[in-house]
């Protein structure tokens, strides 16, 4: 019973606050209804809930009811904006297995647009088709809204995840690069005030694009473990030491052996040993040459480990093979002079 006067409350909410249409209270309804499914609340029918609405607000949510129609699977896409890049292929198979048992709960939200002629884009859904498409369906419900833009297909999609704590910071990393790559936001600040993000957060989660998909998608699967801070901080590790440094690190996030701290600490030992870098080993000593009008030619370096550099500048194509064959006569006379070491 809970889950009813909840179900109503959220549908009436809406209405009363934002005097949305009839779709638009069922999309809230939506939301709830797939809540209260993946935590185990017995879900009520849309038309049991109309039943007890107020005449006024029954017509309207009728309407809307009987605008939900079946749909080909074949005519569906994907959102091209879609908020979420990651899923797990067992809660595709848990909610085929649901369509199995109790049949599609929510229809989808699709829309139609002119770049995907003859197609139903998907607004909110995508994990409900996949499961439709596992399973070899034909055909699946769908609620369809005309008149939406591309912000529109983000956002819609990206508030509904939210409302069910499905988005995550790395869903939103490739999603963000992909808005703004493709100009559907101007910057990170006209983005921000869409999502209700500071630009500062905007930039930091699009930083994570940087890491290798396969990193991505395992902090994704372990996004219980691993929040913005010890992302971030891995993504650090990634760009001054690679690939397989940042791998352990993970690794330890994972087994709840390194905090945010730990991990700010190892960033900045990485960006330290980055920033000495190797030994520079110095010259002992330097016989310089120079033509007889003074101009430089170049040097002769030697080093305290048996080395020997020699290089040289200004000299003509014509003059090159000539002065290789005089330098390799002068070391194979050297060499032939040293004395054979002996041989225990």
């Amino acid at each position: 019973m809970a889950a009813k006067l909840n179900f109503t409350s959220k549908v009436r909410a809406g209405m009363a606050a934002e005097r949305v249409s009839a779709g638009e209270r069922l999309a809230e309804a939506d939301v709830v209804n797939i809540a209260q499914r993946d935590a185990g609340a017995p879900v009520v029918p849309a038309t049991e809930v109309v039943q007890e609405m107020p005449v006024a607000e029954k017509a309207d949510v009728v309407i809307a009811l009987h605008a939900v129609q079946k749909i080909s699977v074949d005519d569906v896409v994907s959102n091209p904006y879609n908020p979420r890049a990651f899923y797990s292929a067992e809660t595709i198979d848990e909610l085929a297995a649901s369509f199995a048992a109790q049949g599609q709960i929510t229809p989808i939200l699709v829309t139609r647009l002119g770049e995907f002629p003859g197609k139903y884009v998907i607004v909110d859904g995508e994990r409900r088709i996949r499961a439709a498409r596992s399973r070899g369906d034909k055909f699946i419900d769908a609620d369809i809204r005309d008149g939406l833009d591309n912000q529109n297909l983000y956002l819609r999609a990206y508030h509904a995840n939210k409302e069910r704590e499905e988005q995550t910071v790395f869903d939103d990393a490739l999603a963000w690069k992909k808005l703004l790559d493709d100009g559907i936001y101007v910057d990170q600040v006209e983005l921000g005030v869409a999502v209700g993000e500071d630009p500062k957060h905007i930039s930091k989660v699009i930083s994570l694009t940087s890491l290798p998909p396969f990193l991505l998608q395992r902090m994704a699967q372990n996004r219980s473990d691993v929040g913005l801070g010890h992302a971030y901080n891995i993504k650090l590790i990634f760009d001054r030491a690679g690939a397989t440094v940042a791998e352990h690190w993970l690794q330890q996030v994972v087994e709840g052996k390194a905090s945010v701290r730990k991990l700010e600490a190892a960033a900045s030992a990485e960006a330290g040993a980055r920033r000495i870098g190797p030994r520079r080993t110095h010259y002992q000593s330097r016989v310089q040459f120079n033509r007889p009008d003074g101009v430089a030619l170049g040097e002769l370096k030697l080093f305290g480990d048996g080395r020997a550099e020699l290089s040289l500048k200004g000299i003509a194509a014509a003059d090159q093979q000539r002065l290789a064959e005089r330098v390799k006569t002068v070391i194979d006379q050297w060499a032939s002079e040293m004395e054979t070491p002996d041989v225990a």
